[in-house]
């Protein structure tokens, strides 16, 4: 009897403890891949690699501590995905540009479950078909189209301008982070859309917000995107039953797009200024793709995606790079006066144009400055196709391998004094344009909006330094801290500003 009852329970708990070791053994089974190499780095914990390090730090912080720690090249752990970082600019060099046709595919370090026909954009793509995207896209961000845009992003600038107008006369602090993020979503529904929207003053475009939303639960931890990070192999069964964080409002945008799409061409119009219009003209069949795949063009759904990527791209970097710039004009006043003369004896008051902000050499020296201080994007990633060994490192195939934008950012031997806020450091010609334009990724895949992002930004820019003095106020913060996003460098605080006319207003 003693034996019968042993032997009930034996079989249970035997098949119990060997299905944790193999649970174990699944979730710490990539660990000895840096170990094996020789390759330095934090000490991951089963199951969540070196999350719960990055969550504590954040991720800007996280990074420059292991660089600090663990030198120009480490290992880390984002649950299970081994991704190798380094600072290296050789090995950069050669993976993002030299030996790029190894490294083509980005390696998203946290997976995200994206709804069709958003998984086709040119961000995730792959392969041929991200070089055929790449090559229909590049041309809707020439010079040429983006002096299109001016009078779309006028009307925008002219609305940043009115509400900090109204902040300003009822002497009420400004929120950096909604002023711009309202200044950017006008600028993309424009832009993007040929949409006329005003979210200084009228937030509840159900569009628009869904869009943001979107933007919001894409570029966040959620406990979704961690369980895919962990089983890669049901991304593909959550995306066939179309389940997502962010369902609905992904349903939303892309039955706006899709409306839009359809309106044009039951109008047969064509006279719109815009990226949608841009991508329409190159649409194609999947047949007349696939017979000519050499050529630029996309299918409609590709298109969708493709407008979603530019919303989503667009909306967070642009706003924190603005919010981040006043910040450190109104804590460094003397650069913000110098930034002034500069835009008042070149432009003094004329229009602003795609021409005269973009000639404007110390405004793009605070913009590079400013993205220097708080890039973004804190690292980029690419996967090796095939096993690399490149300056005595090895990389394995199937590795993500990136650069952290961040460390290189404050790295006192190719920024001295890393902590200060000199727009002047990048008079230097000898400065590789690798460096200078890091912020925006490098190589083939950087990123394509990179001329959209720019001309927006110093179009505001222009447009608010001349009128208005911006001033740190006890409510301003002394550092800026950064949030738990595994993406971007976010600040986890509001960030206050005062405000002042300018004596010539």
């Amino acid at each position: 009897m003693e034996i019968s009852c042993a032997m009930d329970w034996l079989l249970p708990a035997s098949l119990f403890l060997l299905v944790v070791l193999l649970v174990y053994m699944y979730g710490t089974w990539t660990f000895s891949t840096f170990t094996r190499c020789d390759i330095p780095g934090p000490t991951p914990v089963p199951f969540l690699g070196n999350l719960i390090e990055i969550r504590k730090k954040n991720i800007f912080n996280a990074l420059l501590d292991w660089s600090r720690q663990y030198g120009k090249t480490f290992g880390c752990f984002f649950m299970r995905a081994p991704v190798l970082l380094t600072t290296d600019l050789d090995i950069l060099k050669e993976v993002f540009v030299k030996d790029f046709s190894n490294f083509t595919d980005r390696g998203d370090v946290i997976a995200r479950p994206s709804l069709y026909p958003a998984n086709l954009s040119v961000a995730g793509a792959k392969g041929d078909t991200w070089r055929r995207l790449r090559h229909t896209m590049t041309p809707t961000f020439s010079t040429g189209k983006l002096k299109l845009m001016n009078p779309s992003v006028n009307r925008c600038c002219d609305s940043l301008s009115q509400a900090l107008q109204r902040h300003t006369e009822k002497r009420q602090l400004v929120d950096v982070k909604r002023v711009f993020g309202a200044y950017t979503t006008d600028v993309i529904a424009g832009t993007a859309f040929s949409l006329e929207t005003d979210f200084q003053t009228n937030e509840n475009d159900v569009f628009m917000q869904a869009a943001i939303n979107l933007m919001r639960k894409a570029t966040s931890m959620t406990l979704l995107s961690l369980i895919i990070t962990f089983f890669p192999c049901i991304e593909r069964p959550l995306r066939f039953f179309q389940i997502s964080d962010a369902r609905e409002d992904a349903k939303l945008v892309i039955r706006v797009i899709n409306n839009l799409i359809e309106e044009r061409k039951q109008s047969g119009q064509n006279e719109h200024v815009d990226l949608l219009q841009l991508l329409l003209d190159s649409e194609a069949s999947e047949a007349d793709i696939a017979a000519k795949p050499q050529d630029r063009q996309m299918t409609k759904d590709e298109i969708i995606a493709q407008c979603i990527t530019i919303f989503l791209a667009g909306y967070e970097t642009t706003a924190a790079t603005l919010q981040y710039m006043i910040y450190l004009l109104a804590v460094n006043p003397d650069k913000q006066e110098k930034l002034y003369d500069e835009i008042i004896t070149t432009i003094g008051d004329d229009t602003a144009t795609y021409e005269n902000v973009m000639s404007l050499k110390y405004l793009d020296n605070t913009l590079k400055e400013t993205l220097r201080c708080f890039p973004p994007i804190p690292f980029v990633t690419r996967i090796a196709a095939e096993t690399r060994t490149i300056k005595d490192v090895t990389i394995r195939a199937g590795t993500s391998v990136g650069v952290s934008i961040c460390s290189i950012m404050q790295d006192d031997q190719i920024f001295p004094e890393p902590s200060k806020f000199l727009p002047e450091r990048f008079d230097n010609e000898d400065m590789p344009t690798l460096i200078r334009e890091l912020a925006f990724g490098m190589g083939p895949r950087q990123c394509i909006g990179m001329r959209l992002a720019l001309y927006e930004a110093k179009m505001a820019a222009v447009t608010i330094v001349r009128r208005f003095k911006f001033i740190k106020v006890p409510e301003t913060p002394e550092m800026i801290t950064f949030s738990t996003s595994a993406r971007f460098s976010s600040p986890d605080k509001l960030i206050f500003v005062g405000t002042e006319l300018r004596n010539s207003q």
